[in-house]
């Protein structure tokens, strides 16, 4: 009798040592959060099983490993099943937190296991796919505004690493298929037609009607050029909302055009330096808002292990077909004087957007990137502070120098397609944006240079 009643004496303090351990520890939880106490949180964290506790302020623990930026707890409490979209007093979500602490690996983490953040007053806004090399595989994602429930949001997931295979969701109904990434050749000779079109600044709708319009694409946006080459001399990104649009379709009719014998060429313009070197300054207001909101930086979905980053960075900066030069925005006498080669331009600016700058290579990569240079030169068209316009017989020297006859550029927008130097420098950036300008694209073909508009008009170049 004697041992029945001390068993359940023994049982009754268990079981109130334990109610009052439970109690305790979920205030001290929040309180080694504060403290930054790692290993004190980590083990109440294994001991408890109600995580979504709260202060008099709303937090809960979730809410204080984002505030502290501590994100090996925050792995602990995801991992235990810790309400990532729990609330405080003030609607503020843990993922609020993780922003404002600017702690970008809490910010991924709590992205990739669904949280979400609380916004009024935006339209929908989608955008993507976006798809990484991880250890685990691909992983592909959308970020999302809902205007009902005034959420945005990442949806995404992990696709076959084997087939490299996958449909668009989230209202997409594109398929996408990744390819291994090489760098490309610079220089082609070739007797096939050559399609060139200028800037595109996300305009994805024009640059679609242009390609359709004169058969480079079909209805169904698949390549049908046949052994033709497609030229883009860069300024994809920035201004309109369909970068990301545009992008897939190039990096898709690459892989079509190569099973044809085709080619298609995309040359890095100052916008694509610009985004892949942390200046966001000119993305569209939707890329702006969906990555605030999510506390994101729109240049990091284009990292160098994602997808699309390390394809763009495989690029070339010049493009050679026959004796034409492709490049953004010209080629300068300083340029030219520096002594680098085409070649060896491609090689040092892959490598500086892979690696950055070294004391080694500096002083080119100065002369490369800066106003002479082949991405922000307008000397052919503009008098600058830093240089005079051209004359023809200097643009003459550049071209003897370049081994080439003419250079087509983007860059400095025209109204109208043209050539000028008596031919030997066309221009092809269009202001796609002005809806009053209709679209317009260089075709060189047969040795002769054709403006070609929308309604069907060719006309001959000088």
């Amino acid at each position: 009798m004697l041992k029945t009643l001390y068993k359940g004496f023994i049982l009754s303090y268990l079981l109130i040592t334990i109610s009052c351990t439970t109690n305790q520890n979920s205030s001290d939880l929040i309180q080694a959060i504060d403290n930054r106490q790692t290993d004190k949180a980590l083990r109440i964290i294994d001991q408890l099983d109600n995580l979504n506790e709260q202060d008099s302020l709303g937090l809960s623990p979730m809410h204080w490993a984002a505030k502290r930026a501590l994100p090996q707890i925050t792995k602990a409490l995801i991992k235990k099943g810790c309400n990532l979209n729990i609330t405080d007093v003030h609607g503020y979500t843990p993922l609020n937190y993780a922003i404002k602490a600017d702690n970008a690996e809490i910010i991924n983490l709590m992205l990739k296991n669904q949280a979400v953040v609380y916004k009024n007053g935006l339209s929908n806004l989608s955008d993507g796919p976006f798809v990484d090399w991880t250890e685990k595989g691909l992983y592909a994602y959308y970020l999302k505004h809902d205007s009902i429930s005034s959420k945005s949001f990442l949806l995404g997931k992990f696709i076959n690493q084997n087939t490299r295979y996958f449909k668009g969701w989230n209202g997409d109904t594109t398929t996408y298929t990744i390819t291994d990434n090489k760098i490309p050749a610079w220089e082609f000779k070739t007797q096939e037609p050559i399609f060139v079109l200028g800037d595109i600044h996300g305009q994805y709708d024009r640059m679609v009607k242009n390609l359709q319009a004169h058969g480079v694409i079909d209805k169904h946006l698949k390549w049908s050029w046949g052994k033709g080459h497609l030229v883009f001399v860069g300024d994809i990104f920035d201004r309109g909302n369909k970068v990301t649009e545009a992008l897939w379709l190039i990096y898709k009719l690459e892989q079509e055009a190569d099973k044809t014998g085709g080619k298609v060429h995309m040359s890095f313009g100052n916008h694509e330096l610009m985004v892949l070197n942390k200046d966001n300054r000119y993305i569209a207001n939707d890329y702006k808002n969906l990555c605030n909101n999510l506390g994101l930086e729109y240049n990091t979905l284009f990292h160098s292990n994602s997808v699309l980053g390390e394809w763009l960075r495989s690029k070339n900066s010049m493009t050679k077909i026959n004796d034409i030069l492709f490049v953004h925005g010209g080629i300068s006498q300083k340029q030219i004087d520096s002594g680098m080669s085409t070649q060896e331009i491609n090689e040092l600016v892959r490598q500086y957007l892979i690696s950055g700058s070294s004391p080694k290579n500096q002083d080119k990569l100065n002369q490369i990137l800066k106003s002479f240079g082949p991405f922000w030169y307008r000397g052919y068209f503009m008098d600058r502070s830093q240089y005079k316009k051209i004359t023809e017989q200097e643009l003459i020297s550049i071209l003897e120098a370049l081994k080439v006859s003419r250079v087509v550029v983007g860059h400095t927008e025209n109204d109208e397609l043209s050539a000028l130097y008596n031919g030997k420098v066309i221009d092809v950036n269009i202001p796609l944006a002005e809806d009053s300008i209709p679209n317009q694209a260089l075709l060189i073909k047969y040795g002769k240079f054709f403006r070609l508009t929308e309604d069907g008009n060719k006309t001959l170049l000088n």
